[in-house]
């Protein structure tokens, strides 16, 4: 890809539904499987959840005879390192990955921004603003879809409607599909989302605990981790490859 860095955010009002998680996993798959450089800029703090992962991915790396042949090998075939990730906070982060950008010698292609769950942390306005694409995952619980609608609704309406900004368009994504959970259900959110003129995108993930799989000195089997994409054995029927993909349509890259 030649030209500007595409800012993309995973952002949601509430906790628990997916957004760094996410964030991990696409970027991860973007830098590692698909050809592209990417960066992620964590501003949410205090946790700065991704990178800690980073963190503990390092520490079990050192751990791991195999995981440090994988690193190797994986270095041998994309020839490019592990992608960068930049503590930063709301208020700061456009500016602290424009500082890093500023100082590299090759492009990078997507920015993954990583910010806090609510609209009221101060500086989460404006980063929006600054992005090209923000991606919602959805979860089908009342005060979630409500709490997430009106997060939508407000960046379209504010924002997107009035063309004051670099923010194209808003993507909400099902996440966490419950089988048990009845389809009429499904059915009556998406024709509320329909109704609110928002984007629901095709790909629906379905619940499953493998997404929170970390890396493992005890095991070769890997999902969430900023230092490889998930494995093929994760990518089996996750949703992974079929949202990354929309997504990569989405924001115009192949």
């Amino acid at each position: 890809m030649n030209g500007k860095t595409l800012k993309i955010a995973v952002s949601s009002q509430k906790g628990g539904v997916g957004k760094s998680t996410w964030t991990v996993l696409l970027a991860s798959t973007l830098h590692y499987q698909k050809n592209l450089s990417c960066v992620v800029v964590d501003a949410d703090e205090p946790q700065h959840s991704i990178h800690v992962l980073r963190q503990r991915d390092m520490e079990t790396v050192t751990r791991s005879d195999y995981l440090k042949v994988a690193l190797y090998r994986q270095f041998e075939r994309i020839h490019k390192k592990a992608y960068p990730i930049l503590q930063s906070n709301p208020q700061r982060a456009v500016a602290d990955f424009e500082a890093f950008l500023s100082e590299q010698q090759s492009e990078v292609d997507v920015a993954f921004f990583d910010l806090p769950g609510t609209l009221r942390s101060i500086g989460v306005i404006n980063t929006i603003s600054c992005m090209d694409y923000v991606f919602v995952p959805l979860k089908a619980d009342n005060i979630v879809m409500q709490s997430s609608l009106q997060f939508a609704e407000a960046l379209q309406e504010e924002l997107v409607a009035k063309q004051n900004c670099d923010l194209k368009g808003i993507y909400l994504f099902w996440n966490m599909i419950n089988k048990r959970e009845r389809d009429e259900v499904y059915r009556q959110w998406d024709r509320v989302i329909r109704e609110d003129k928002l984007h629901l995108m095709e790909t629906r993930i379905p619940a499953s605990t493998r997404y929170n799989r970390e890396l493992s000195s005890q095991s070769n089997v890997i999902c969430r981790s900023t230092l490889f994409a998930p494995s093929a054995r994760q990518m089996k029927d996750s949703g992974i490859v079929e949202l990354t993909d929309e997504v990569c349509s989405i924001i115009g890259l192949k």
